[in-house]
């Protein structure tokens, strides 16, 4: 293992156990304070995004950086992109996409930027184009782009097709066992998936409802969401609706749009 590939490792093990540590820091003060809230409605909504935000970002750092998952008995194939869309690329070589701050993960674009420049520093040219993208820029609107080489782009966009339908691209498994199966619906003509459906086991899936839902409704939008601007969606277009089913009956659970608008 190389140096760069350590120091990858290394940092994402930390972030991820700090956006872990965070999830759950705010499930417990959910739980706390149901009893002695008195407006609990809208302190149950704010206190949802944060737990949203974490463990979409945990997700996101943990599956592009190349974290393994927990492997199923049944492996599922999750198939290649069939967009074959890419974006130009400028005068120094580079793959420049803007995306917006609704796939931010939770995180401000300085963030993301400061968090990128903190994780290359000492790197060479060589190590960083082993990443999945050689720069973060952050821009006054709040967006923020992924600078690419090509390589580095097509392997990001074909990355994301996969994590979106919630398959671990280490394993090409499902990270949790109440998963029984993801499948995009409503593919077009481009190749565009704009629905993913999951099917769960209800009993498990019910039984941690408030996490298991992010787990498999705002993580794999926030995937499908970058695979659609790197197809060319702009990126204030971008839309994922995910349907929750019980894998024995097929009855839907629950039915979730995104991006959201506000509350």
């Amino acid at each position: 293992m190389g140096m760069a590939k350590l120091k990858t490792i290394v940092f994402v093990a930390g972030v991820m156990m700090s956006i872990l540590a965070a999830a759950w820091c705010i499930f417990d003060i959910y739980e706390k304070s149901k009893e002695r809230s008195a407006d609990m409605a809208k302190q149950k909504r704010r206190l949802q995004k944060g737990a949203a935000f974490a463990l979409s970002l945990l997700l996101l750092v943990g599956s592009l950086a190349g974290c393994g998952g927990k492997l199923q008995e049944d492996a599922f194939s999750a198939g290649k992109p069939s967009s074959l869309y890419t974006h130009p690329t400028n005068d120094n070589g580079y793959i420049v996409v803007t995306l917006p701050i609704t796939l931010s993960g939770g995180n401000s674009a300085k963030d993301l930027e400061a968090q990128h420049r903190a994780k290359i520093a000492g790197m060479s040219k060589e190590e960083i184009e082993q990443l999945f993208w050689s720069d973060v820029t952050a821009n006054k609107d709040g967006s923020f782009n992924y600078i690419f080489t090509p390589e580095q782009f097509q392997r990001t966009k074909e990355t994301s097709y996969t994590a979106g339908r919630l398959i671990d691209p280490e394993t090409n498994a499902f990270p949790q066992e109440f998963i029984k199966a993801a499948e995009y619906a409503d593919v077009d003509e481009a190749g565009i998936p704009w629905t993913l459906v999951v099917f769960v086991d209800r009993k498990t899936y019910e039984s941690f409802t408030l996490i298991n839902s992010y787990y498999v409704t705002i993580s794999p939008a926030i995937y499908i969401g970058m695979y659609q601007v790197f197809c060319g969606v702009p990126g204030d277009e971008w839309a994922v609706h995910v349907a929750v089913k019980d894998a024995d009956s097929g009855e839907v659970i629950s039915e979730h749009d995104f991006p959201t608008r506000g509350e």
